[in-house]
């Protein structure tokens, strides 16, 4: 019978799918947040970020997937692929933030399993360039900075050059990806 069908990789799998639903209604948010603040609401994320990531690394050292080079085992299964998808994002966020997301000292299997996943062919093949990811976050992230910045302004004071900023940095974003 193949693996995917057995009761222990269906437990495995409901316990890490409940799991991974937590921690990236959370982790999701606060990676956001990192990229979209600074100062102590910078630092917040990244310790909830951290805190996750830690949650992560535990399951990865002692819980359901301990031992394994991928969340599929020696292969990459759905669980790799989900959790993967925007993986490549977090390296572009520390980039533009300047903050230290992944800590391969804090989260050695977490780093392990991300570097193993993003060195595969078919995950390379289809990763935009870095260079042109960090070009669209680098204007997002200005944008949304700007966004924050307008609305924490009075709105006496803001006029319509305000307004105008946030719109400008809108338009130099656009990044055929």
């Amino acid at each position: 019978m193949p693996e995917c069908l057995t009761q222990s990789y269906c437990l495995r799998a409901v316990r890490f799918v409940l799991f991974r639903s937590k921690m990236w209604l959370q982790l999701g948010p606060a990676v956001g947040a990192v990229f979209a603040s600074t100062g102590e609401d910078q630092e917040a994320a990244v310790r909830q970020v951290h805190e996750n990531l830690a949650l992560l690394e535990a399951e990865l050292r002692d819980g359901a997937f301990r031992g394994r080079r991928y969340f599929g085992g020696d292969e990459v299964g759905l669980l790799d692929v989900v959790l993967g998808c925007g993986s490549y994002w977090l390296a572009v966020f520390e980039d533009v933030t300047g903050v230290r997301l992944v800590d391969a000292d804090a989260f050695p299997r977490f780093n392990a399993w991300l570097r193993d996943f993003e060195a595969l062919d078919e995950v390379r093949e289809t990763i935009p360039a870095v260079d042109r990811l960090l070009e669209y976050a680098r204007g997002l992230r200005h944008m949304l900075l700007g966004l924050a910045g307008a609305a924490a302004a009075p709105s006496a004071e803001a006029g319509p050059t305000a307004a105008a900023a946030p719109a400008a940095a809108a338009a130099d974003i656009a990044v055929d990806i």
